[in-house]
């Protein structure tokens, strides 16, 4: 009798283990070593064009101004402007998205950033936090209604991805970067 039970302990065992392994066919959305960071900003993106297709703008570009942080070496491309302005170090970015509005009196940016490696994402979420204190300081005493999507503001790490939002519904660009894991 006492084999018998043993036998099936082993057999549940063995069924269970095969029950919670995952398939090596799919990846695992939760690891955000699997993500791709093009993928992110597409969906980010998305969010904010069907955002502002409600609004009855046509083109993003209308309002938003896209800069690409890894384009150190392009003098028109910002990037310079926007690494100096929230102390980045280049050499902790893989990679680099700002959406800002193009206006002065539009409090949006949209940051999303790729560590090199997972031990860069506190000095990365870091400079997210000295652009935040620096968004504080320009609008509180600016612009009240402004002010108000900057009190919103999140940051929000997965993995070496990191995101930044002041925007009118901050819920909106969180989802869209959490569905790309």
């Amino acid at each position: 009798m006492k084999k018998i039970a043993g036998i099936l302990v082993v057999l549940m065992a063995v069924m269970m283990a095969a029950c919670g392994s995952q398939s090596s066919d799919k990846p695992n959305k939760n690891q955000a070593t699997d993500v791709d960071f093009a993928d992110v900003v597409s969906n980010i993106k998305d969010q904010v064009a069907g955002d502002l297709k409600a609004d009855g703008v046509e083109e993003m570009s209308q309002i938003f101004q896209e800069v690409d942080l890894t384009e150190t070496d392009d003098e028109n491309s910002g990037a310079d402007i926007w690494m100096a302005k929230m102390t980045l170090n280049p050499k902790s970015l893989a990679n680099g998205t700002v959406i800002a509005a193009l206006m002065n009196v539009n409090a949006d940016e949209i940051i999303i950033l790729e560590a090199k490696d997972e031990k860069q994402v506190a000095e990365l979420k870091k400079s997210l936090e000295n652009e935040l204190a620096a968004q504080v300081q320009t609008w509180e005493q600016y612009l009240p209604d402004q002010y108000e999507k900057v009190k919103d503001n999140k940051i929000v790490t997965k993995g070496k991805f990191l995101l930044y939002v002041t925007y009118e519904n901050p819920e909106a660009i969180e989802k869209a970067f959490n569905e790309s894991f």
